[in-house]
């Protein structure tokens, strides 16, 4: 299997190179480098300060309980490319080469720290616990998955490399059917898959526009009571994505993120003080997006 995935990979490289290019024209980490150039020196330190004091005794970050967390300590890698934090990446791959090798991860989990591996070691690197898929996540049944668990498997396959995956993607995503009432983010990730792929996006961003509050924020559902940063940056990270013009939102939108900023980090909403590195991350991603 090796041998043929060595010998393949070119072929379907090829076959994906514009979808590959689409994606890396808007990476995470460049939108992400982007958000550095509206920070003033001072709050750059203030958030250089923050992160170092969400990384764990063992080397990666903390969950909101203060437990080292795998699904946290990916946004803390991004976080920290972005910022210039070079010094966290030591501990950071021992704690990932450790827990790697368990060979028990499921889930997000196993996403999370096959990607961690494959950016701080290089694709090549990654051990046979994180090569072989969990079952779970098996190749089978494309049309019973959601729009946002195919988004988790496109950056997963794109930090791996997995050009044959990527390529499967791209054949097998019209073939999944519209979920009826997707909330933000999940129609965010819906729309950038689609435009990777080349498949007409007017309607979902329609869709993802009556999300907006008129008040700077996204909320998750429409119905929720108030905006949020999460659902905020991925509907302007998926935006951003589509190239639609932010010009008219982004004097809210700015104004919004600002008031989840507190002493170095980003909280979920106005009604939750407590900041996290997960939510530092979408604060980011909502500056970057509207940097341009």
């Amino acid at each position: 299997m090796r041998f043929w995935e060595t010998l393949s990979k070119p072929i379907y490289r090829f076959a994906g190179a514009k979808q590959l290019d689409i994606f890396r024209e808007n990476s995470l980490e460049t939108v992400l480098g982007n958000s550095v150039r509206m920070l003033d020196p001072e709050t750059l330190e203030e958030m250089k300060a923050y992160v170092r004091g969400q990384q764990t005794a063992c080397g990666g970050f903390a969950d909101r309980g203060g437990k080292c967390d795998l699904y946290y300590s990916l946004f803390g890698l991004f976080v920290s490319e972005a910022l210039g934090m070079h010094e966290v990446l030591p501990s950071l791959k021992r704690y990932i080469r450790e827990v790697s090798q368990t060979g028990q991860l499921e889930g997000i989990h196993w996403h999370c720290a096959v990607i961690l591996y494959a950016k701080l070691f290089g694709v090549g690197a990654l051990p046979p616990t994180l090569r072989q898929r969990p079952k779970a996540i098996g190749d089978s049944d494309w049309s019973r998955r959601s729009s946002y668990s195919l988004f988790i498997n496109l950056l997963t396959f794109y930090y791996t490399e997995d050009y044959y995956r990527l390529y499967q993607t791209q054949r097998e995503l019209r073939k999944i059917k519209p979920e009826a009432e997707m909330p933000c983010p999940v129609t965010a990730a819906n729309l950038v898959l689609q435009h990777s792929f080349g498949i007409k996006t007017n309607m979902l961003a329609d869709k993802l526009i009556s999300f907006y509050r008129n008040d700077g924020s996204f909320s998750a559902v429409k119905n929720a009571p108030i905006g949020d940063l999460l659902s905020t940056g991925v509907a302007l990270y998926a935006m951003k994505f589509i190239r639609h013009d932010l010009r008219i939102l982004k004097p809210d939108c700015l104004e919004f993120v600002d008031s989840l900023y507190s002493e170095g980090g980003f909280c979920a909403t106005i009604l939750d003080p407590g900041t996290d590195v997960e939510y530092t991350f979408y604060g980011l991603l909502a500056l970057g997006a509207l940097a341009e």
